[in-house]
């Protein structure tokens, strides 16, 4: 048996330290609940020490998409669930997984472990940046309470709902585009060919063609001719860019003026909330303690003013306010959840009432994106049209000026 230290919530208002015997962590947060606290943070003094003498591995981050993310996780937790080790499972993914990333990733893990570190250490310190800071904080917790598949699992739920977004957006955007394609290609049609052979015949007849034409053909010409040049601007526009938003001051302005354009804000504001109550949810179950809980939520929140609301409950759930209290302070999430967010910590089904209400909020998620996608489809019409109708207008002036130099 193992004495485990730890600090807890009493009555979600005081906090109480003490000390637990027991196999491992997770026995020993099932035995702090079952003495009426919410446990905020257990340890044991002896693995701590350990673990902060163990050396440190070389960083070896490479870029991973959302899909390899997923078919990584999803084949490990399958893996795991079956009841095969983790050095067997990481074998068989290096073996039969097609992807040459997963591969060395597993190979790589593989030799961390069998040098001592745990599974948890390794994906931390190997791949940190790869995976990212919940997704690793999140399977250290699992590992600890000798429940990893079952965090694999929950992860594999943030992660596809993730996808299934990018998938929706990108499925909304594929028409506007081909139809932009397509404005391209009627834009070289008419500046290239059909405006120039105007040009030639009211110039034979001592004419000139339409300005509006005119211009058509120069903005041509200019791309055709110095495409090098915007194909530079566009790529120092996309490294300048990143490095600009990383400025609190750029973020924080930027991300203030998104939340003020209707339509758009619901559906930025609804998906950061999801994945904030998706990962306090699977941190929860998987017996976080709240505060770190919340600290890991916070960090999946994208949008700067969003995030310093969620960021705000932290303080104010540590100075002894319920979670519903905090969240009702700091307006981190809708007033509609709250009730949910209060029943369950009166009824100590806290959990289940993070279940419901990340159910609640998907459903406004997929609302918001559905009126975002009848929006900009329309938009992005009107816009086309608006291209259509001054080349039309161009055209028939060129026409007009032949016939009139002709005739």
């Amino acid at each position: 048996m193992q004495k485990f230290k730890y600090r807890a919530l009493k009555d979600n208002k005081v906090f109480v330290e003490g000390e637990v015997e027991a196999q491992d962590a997770r026995e020993a947060r099932q035995k702090i609940r079952e003495l009426g606290f919410l446990p905020t943070k257990i340890y044991d003094e002896s693995a701590q020490i350990t673990q902060t003498q163990a050396p440190t591995l070389k960083d070896k981050s490479v870029f991973l998409t959302l899909s390899q993310k997923i078919s990584f996780t999803s084949e490990l937790e399958t893996l795991l669930s079956a009841g095969i080790p983790i050095l067997e499972a990481l074998s068989s993914i290096e073996t039969n997984s097609p992807d040459v990333k997963l591969k060395k990733i597993c190979a790589e893990l593989k030799n961390a472990i069998t040098s001592g570190k745990t599974f948890a250490q390794g994906l931390s310190e190997l791949y940190g940046n790869t995976f990212g800071e919940v997704y690793t904080s999140l399977v250290k917790t699992g590992e600890d309470a000798g429940e990893l598949e079952q965090t694999l699992e929950r992860m594999l739920t943030l992660l596809r709902k993730q996808d299934n977004i990018k998938g929706k957006i990108i499925n909304a955007s594929i028409y506007p585009c081909v139809l932009l394609v397509m404005l391209f290609g009627l834009l070289v049609l008419f500046a290239k060919f059909v405006f120039p052979a105007f040009a030639g015949v009211i110039g034979m007849n001592g004419g000139e063609l339409p300005l509006l034409a005119q211009s058509l053909i120069g903005l041509f010409n200019f791309v055709d001719k110095f495409w090098w040049v915007i194909l530079v601007g566009f790529g120092a526009l996309g490294a300048v860019l990143p490095k600009l938003f990383k400025e609190k001051s750029v973020k924080s302005v930027w991300d203030n003026f998104v939340l003020k354009i209707p339509v758009l804000s619901d559906f930025i504001e609804y998906v950061n909330i999801s994945n904030y109550l998706t990962v306090l949810q699977i941190a929860y179950d998987a017996g976080v303690p709240i505060i770190s809980g919340l600290e890991l939520s916070a960090r999946t929140v994208g949008n700067f003013n969003i995030r310093e609301r969620a960021e705000r409950v932290i303080p104010a759930v540590k100075n002894g306010k319920l979670l519903s209290e905090a969240f009702q302070r700091t307006r981190t999430i809708p007033d509609a959840l709250l009730g949910m967010i209060s029943a369950g910590e009166k009824s100590g089904t806290l959990g289940k009432m993070f279940h419901d209400a990340v159910e609640v909020v998907d459903k406004k998620v997929d609302m918001a994106l559905e009126a975002l996608t009848r929006l900009f489809e329309p938009t992005v019409l009107v816009i086309i049209g608006g291209f259509v109708l001054v080349m039309v207008i161009a055209f028939f002036q060129a026409y007009v000026g032949m016939l009139g130099s002709l005739f």
